[in-house]
């Protein structure tokens, strides 16, 4: 019997984040004057170059550390959806309600729970092995 693959799902959205991290990359340099929306505020100029590349460079390590189901992976995927969902709530107020930030906001918060239910994938080793063994009584 063939054994299954682990973590086959958690690994295509890593394969997903690579995709969307490349796409982001050249949005960024077809469209280097769109005004990137963060916190509530457009970010312009010739320096938002810069603010807007955190998002491939994100994109592409949470991919990365998906497809190798790497323990660094998880929190830094929590942490960017929190930063995501802040951001999006801060731009509601700023700017209106808006139908995508809402979508954006909900499909996160799933995406969330989601990656807190297939946590186990990315421990460093499984729970079981790291207990040690009683020592037998012959050895003492």
């Amino acid at each position: 019997m063939r054994e299954r693959p682990v973590g086959v799902d958690i690994r295509l959205l890593g394969g997903l984040f690579l995709i969307v991290g490349t796409v982001d990359l050249v949005i960024i340099v077809l469209f280097p004057a769109y005004a990137l929306k963060l916190f509530g505020m457009a970010v312009t100029g010739p320096a938002s170059f810069l603010v807007k590349l955190h998002s491939p460079s994100v994109h592409l390590l949470i991919g990365y550390g998906f497809l190798w189901l790497r323990p660094w992976a998880w929190g830094l995927s929590l942490a960017y959806a929190g930063f995501g969902i802040v951001s999006e709530a801060m731009n509601q107020l700023a700017f209106g309600f808006h139908v995508v930030r809402s979508g954006f906001m909900a499909t996160t918060l799933l995406f969330v729970l989601y990656l807190i239910w297939r946590r186990r994938l990315f421990v460093d080793e499984p729970a079981q092995e790291s207990k040690q063994k009683p020592l037998s009584q012959e050895l003492l």
